[in-house]
C-alpha cells in the first residue's frame, strides 16, 4: 500500500512537473500524451467499488442482443430456452433490462436470467423491482416504449412489470470466488459489465478466467468495463470471437457515461481505428463458437 501511495505521487509530481514546461500545453492534447495519461491512471489509481447502474445502459448493444446474438445461438434452427448469467447486478437495472428486451423482441422465447451481486444490499434492492424517478431516468436515452413496456407506476414509483419479474433471479455470488462455477453453472449469455475495470490487475484477471468458465460453447459474452489491453489478449487467448455490430455506436454510449479518460482509471478510450486489432479492442460483445 506505502508503495502504490509513493509511486503515485511520483507519477503526479513528474506530470506536474512537464504540464509547466514551455509548449506543453500542445503536447498533452495529442492522442500520444492522452494515452500515457491513461497508463499512468491505470497505474496509480485505487480501485473502488462502484453501483452505478442505469437500465437500457447501451440501446445499441440491446439492439446486437436481440439481432445478432440471438442470431448465433440459434444458427442451427429451432428456438431453445436460454439461461442468462448477470454478474455485478448492482441493483438489476441490467438485468431487467435484458428481460424486458428479450420479451418485447421474442414474446415466445423462454428464457432466465440469473444474476449476481457481492452486495447484499443491492441484491435486496434488485429483489424489490421497485425504482425511483431519479434511478429510472438517469439515462437520457431512455426510449418512452421502454419505459411503459417495463414499468408500472405505483405510490410515484417504477415498479418492474410481473410478467418480466418473473423471468429473473438475484442472489449473492462472488465473480473472484474459486468455486463460482460450481455455485452458477453455466449459461448461454454471460454478461460481466462495468465490474472488472474496479478490480486491481489481478483480481481482473482472475474474475475474467472465472467469467469464462459461465460460458457453455457457442455462448455470447457480454463485457464492457475492463482494460482494453487485458480484453484483448484474454478474448484472444480463449478464441472468442468479436461481434462486428455497430462497435463503435456502442463506444459512443459507453463514452457518454464513462467520461474523464485519461485521467481516470474508468474512462473509455475514445474509439480509434488506426489501433491494431481494433475490432477485438473495442467490441463488446463475444462469441464462444
Amino acid at each position: 500500500m506505502k508503495s502504490r501511495e509513493m509511486l503515485k505521487q511520483h507519477a503526479h509530481k513528474i506530470y506536474t512537473g512537464v504540464k509547466r514546461l514551455p509548449g506543453i500545453s500542445a503536447l498533452i492534447n495529442t492522442t500520444a500524451w492522452q494515452i500515457l495519461r491513461f497508463k499512468i491512471a491505470l497505474l496509480t489509481s485505487r480501485r473502488r467499488n462502484c453501483h452505478f447502474t442505469s437500465f437500457l445502459r447501451m440501446p445499441t448493444q440491446f439492439e446486437a442482443l436481440s439481432g445478432p446474438v440471438l442470431d448465433f445461438l440459434f444458427k442451427d434452427g429451432g428456438m431453445k430456452a436460454l439461461k442468462v448469467t448477470v454478474m455485478g447486478c448492482s441493483i438489476g437495472a441490467e438485468a431487467y433490462s435484458i428481460a424486458s428486451v428479450l420479451r418485447s423482441s421474442h414474446p415466445d422465447l423462454a428464457f432466465t436470467v440469473h444474476a449476481y451481486d457481492i452486495d447484499k444490499g443491492c441484491i435486496d434492492k434488485a429483489r424489490s423491482a421497485r425504482y425511483t424517478t431519479e434511478e429510472v431516468l438517469n439515462n437520457e436515452m431512455l426510449p418512452s416504449d421502454f419505459i411503459s413496456s417495463t414499468f408500472d407506476r405505483e405510490d410515484g414509483h417504477y415498479v418492474i412489470k410481473g410478467e418480466i419479474r418473473d423471468h429473473v433471479q438475484f442472489d449473492l455470488a462472488d465473480v473472484l470466488d474459486l468455486n463460482l462455477k460450481e455455485q452458477v453453472g453455466t449459461s448461454d449469455i454471460v454478461y460481466a459489465q462495468q465490474l472488472l475495470i474496479h478490480l486491481e490487475h489481478e483480481q481482473a484477471r482472475k474474475g475474467f478466467e472465472n467469467i469464462c468458465g459461465l460460458l457453455k460453447p457457442g455462448a455470447v459474452l457480454f463485457i464492457a468495463g475492463i482494460e482494453l489491453n487485458m480484453l484483448v489478449r484474454f478474448t484472444r487467448k480463449n478464441s472468442f470471437t468479436p461481434c462486428e455490430y455497430k462497435v463503435q455506436e456502442i463506444n459512443q454510449e459507453i463514452a457518454m457515461t464513462e467520461g474523464g479518460w485519461p485521467y481516470v482509471y474508468w474512462g473509455r478510450e475514445p474509439f480509434m481505428t488506426v489501433r491494431k486489432d481494433w475490432q477485438r479492442r473495442y467490441a463488446t460483445i463475444f462469441f464462444k463458437e
